[in-house]
């Protein structure tokens, strides 16, 4: 058993390494303490509950998912940036079974709400930055929002099918592309 002090990083990337190979189901304190190397105690130090381990994994992973997708906040271009982080969480998903449908499934039905609170956490830095990449595409068209259609009902629908499209293991986004390409440009 390893001795040393071990850090809260080290915990969370033998649990990211767990949930990888058996997916969120399978983490629990002894199983994160095993693959660190260190005493059951070690994890409690720093994750008082299986809920607060889970939380803290799930939020590592859709900080590497979305940090995966680099700097697809600086483009000026709409298309180009939901491609790209379709293409990135998908890619980022696929380390880690079933990911993006049963990450919930980790919680005690008491913890749903922080479980969904950190997704939304993340969904909602990503729709921001959809939000910014937006109002930067100079390409839009000048009517293509109004009243009736605003520039954050967009995003959201934008956001929403393609975390459909996510959860239905689509391989691409083009259909999304179309209809965003037929109502903006």
């Amino acid at each position: 058993m390893n001795k040393v002090i071990t850090s809260r990083e080290e915990l969370l990337a033998a649990s990211k390494s767990i949930a990888a190979s058996q997916g969120l189901a399978a983490l629990n304190m002894r199983a994160v303490a095993a693959a660190a190397n260190v005493a059951v105690g070690s994890v409690y130090n720093y994750f008082p509950s299986k809920a607060e381990l889970v939380t803290a994994t799930v939020q590592d992973i859709w900080r590497g998912i979305f940090h995966a997708a680099g700097s697809y906040a600086q483009a000026g271009d709409f298309c180009a940036c939901v491609e790209w982080l379709f293409d990135s969480i998908r890619t980022g998903a696929a380390e880690y079974p079933d990911f993006l449908r049963a990450h919930m499934s980790g919680f005690a039905a008491q913890d749903r709400k922080k479980a969904r609170q950190t997704m939304e956490e993340a969904f909602g830095h990503m729709r921001a930055s959809l939000e910014q990449v937006l109002e930067r595409d100079e390409k839009v068209r000048p009517d293509a929002f109004g009243q009736d259609l605003t520039r954050q009902q967009f995003v959201a629908f934008v956001f929403s099918s393609l975390m459909a499209g996510l959860a239905r293991e689509e391989t691409d986004c083009a259909v999304l592309l179309a209809v965003i390409r037929r109502v903006l440009y």
